[in-house]
C-alpha cells in the first residue's frame, strides 16, 4: 500500500513506524558510515543546484534562480566542510588526565519544519545534521514549496541508498495541516523548527525538546570611518540576494548626519531608488497590510515588480535594485521599521554614532531580538562598542549580512540555515544550529588519583588569572 492511499493519521503513524526502525538500524552505523552519507547528501544537492533552484522559484513564485543556484552550491560546500571531521558517533572526547570521556548518542526521531523561503537548502542541511548524528528525520515542507522539498529529499534518498541509508531515515510528510504537524511533533523526540513564529511557538508548546528560530529585522549601522562605497555595495548585494528573502538581510541602514549625503549618493549611484514622501506612501500601501505586516505579493519579488504593484514609475534605462525609504520612527505605526523580506530598505539619519547604536538597539527590541546586527566600520573600538549594546546573537562587521550570518568563506561562523536567537528571541540557544545540537552527550567520569584541592579556596583573592588544574 502506498503512503498516499492512507488517511493523514495513518500516514503519520506509518512514517513514525519507519523512523523508529531506521533509528534502530542507524545505531550500528560507524562514524565513517554516516560521513559517507553526509557527503553524498551535500554532493547531490550541489549537482542538482540549477534544477532545484528553478523548481523553487517556479513553485513558490519567490526569489530568483541565479541566487538560489549560488545558495544551493555554497551551502552544500560550506556545511559539508564544517561537518567533515566532526566526531558525532561513539567516543567523541577522551581526556585521561581529567578522567573524563564523552560518548555521543542520537536524540531520536527529529521532526523538521521547512520554510517556503528556503525549501531545498534547509531540507538538505537538516538531513545532513540528522544523519551525521544517526537521527532519523521526518520533514514537513511548507505547502507553498512542498514539491521542490519532496524532490530534494527524493534525490538525496536515491543517491544515498547504495551507501546503506535506511529507507525510513529521511522521510517527507506531504500535505500536512497545522494539526498534522502538531501530531508529528508530539510523537517525535526532537524538533527543528525553521519557519514562521507561529510554527516555532507550536514546536515549543509540543512538550518536546525544540530548536527554533526567531524573526529577523537586521539593523545596519554605517560608521563614519567606513569605506562608504564598499559598505553600500555589500548592503545592496545582501539586500537584493534572492530578492530579499533571507531573514538575515539588512532591513534598515542607520547613518550619522555628517556622512548621510555621501551614503545617500552611493546608494543612488549603485542602483537604489530613493522614495519621496508621495512614493513612500504608495509603497507602504502596496507592501503592507492594515496590521503593518508585509504582504505576500511583495515578498521575494524584484524592485521592478514591486514598483508595478505600487504604481511607482521608475526612471527609464536604469537598473533599479532596491527601494531606499527615508524613515524616522520605529514601531507598528512605522511599517518600514519591520522585517520586509523584499528589496525594500529603511534609511535612518541620526546626530551621532551613539544615537545610531541606540536606534539599532530599538529596532531589535521592536522586532528581530536576538537575531543579527550589522556594522560597517574601519574602527575596531566602534565595532566593539556597537556589539556590546546589541541584543543580537550575531554581530557582523563589514560583511553582507544575508550571505554571512549563516557562515561564509569570509568568516568563521558555523555554516547553517537555522539561526538561533537565544533568550532574546525566545529560543533555547543563540548558536548557529548544526549537528552537535542533535546529540545526547554521555559523560563517563573515572576516579582520579589526585583529588581536587578546595579547602583554602576562599582565602585566595579574586583574580583574572585562572590556574591550570591537572
Amino acid at each position: 500500500m502506498e503512503l498516499k492511499e492512507l488517511d493523514k493519521q495513518e500516514q503519520i503513524e506509518f512514517v513514525l513506524e519507519r523512523a523508529h526502525k531506521a533509528l534502530k538500524d542507524l545505531e550500528s552505523f560507524s562514524q565513517l558510515d554516516v560521513d559517507r552519507i553526509v557527503k553524498e547528501i551535500a554532493k547531490v544537492v550541489h549537482e542538482h543546484a540549477e534544477s532545484l533552484a528553478e523548481d523553487a522559484v517556479l513553485e513558490t513564485g519567490m526569489g530568483n534562480i541565479q541566487d538560489k543556484i549560488i545558495k544551493n552550491k555554497t551551502k552544500s560546500e560550506l556545511i559539508y566542510h564544517s561537518l567533515r571531521y566532526e566526531k558525532t558517533v561513539g567516543i567523541i572526547e577522551d581526556n585521561p588526565v581529567q578522567g573524563l570521556l564523552t560518548i555521543a548518542e542520537p536524540v531520536g526521531i527529529v521532526a523538521a519544519i521547512i520554510p517556503c523561503t528556503n525549501p531545498t537548502v534547509t531540507a538538505m542541511s537538516n538531513a545532513m545534521f540528522c544523519i551525521k548524528t544517526r537521527n532519523p528525520i521526518i520533514i514537513a515542507p511548507h505547502p507553498r514549496a512542498k514539491q521542490v522539498t519532496a524532490r530534494t529529499v527524493k534525490l538525496i534518498k536515491e543517491a544515498c541508498k547504495p551507501l546503506g541509508l535506511p529507507s525510513g531515515a529521511i522521510q517527507v510528510l506531504m500535505d500536512s495541516s497545522k494539526e498534522d504537524i502538531q501530531t508529528l511533533m508530539h510523537n517525535s523526540n526532537y524538533i527543528l523548527a525553521t519557519g514562521g513564529s507561529g510554527m516555532v511557538k507550536a514546536a515549543y508548546s509540543s512538550g518536546k525538546p525544540s530548536l527554533g528560530v526567531g524573526a529577523g529585522n537586521v539593523p545596519c549601522v554605517i560608521h563614519s570611518s567606513a569605506n562608504i562605497e564598499q559598505s553600500v555595495a555589500d548592503i545592496i548585494k545582501s539586500k537584493t540576494f534572492d530578492n530579499g528573502l533571507i531573514c538575515a538581510s539588512e532591513q534598515a541602514v542607520i547613518v550619522t548626519q555628517d556622512i548621510s549625503g555621501k551614503v545617500w549618493d552611493a546608494f543612488k549611484k549603485q542602483g537604489a531608488f530613493v522614495t519621496n514622501v508621495r512614493e513612500k506612501l504608495m509603497l507602504q500601501k502596496a507592501a503592507f497590510g492594515d496590521d503593518g505586516h508585509v504582504l505576500p505579493n511583495v515578498i521575494g519579488q524584484t524592485a521592478e515588480k514591486i514598483a508595478r504593484f505600487a504604481e511607482i514609475t521608475l526612471p527609464e534605462n536604469t537598473d533599479i535594485k532596491l527601494f531606499l525609504v527615508p524613515t524616522e520612527g520605529i514601531g507598528p505605526e512605522y511599517p518600514f521599521s519591520s522585517e520586509k523580506m523584499s528589496p525594500i530598505l529603511a534609511f535612518y539619519i541620526t546626530p551621532d554614532f551613539e544615537r545610531s547604536i541606540a536606534f539599532a538597539s530599538r529596532l531589535l527590541h521592536f522586532q528581530g531580538a536576538g537575531h543579527t546586527a550589522s556594522i560597517h566600520t574601519n574602527d575596531r573600538e566602534s565595532a566593539l562598542q556597537f556589539a556590546h549594546q546589541m541584543k543580537a546573537s550575531r554581530v557582523l562587521v563589514n560583511q553582507p549580512a544575508a550571505t554571512s550570518s549563516g557562515g561564509a568563506r569570509h568568516n568563521r561562523l558555523t555554516p547553517t540555515t537555522t539561526l538561533g536567537c537565544g533568550s532574546w528571541g525566545g529560543n533555547i540557544t543563540s548558536d548557529n544550529i548544526t549537528a552537535h545540537h542533535l546529540i545526547n552527550k554521555k559523560r563517563v567520569a573515572f576516579r582520579v588519583r589526585v583529588p581536587l584541592e578546595t579547602e583554602h579556596i576562599f582565602s585566595d583573592d579574586v583574580s583574572d588569572t585562572q590556574p591550570t588544574y591537572a
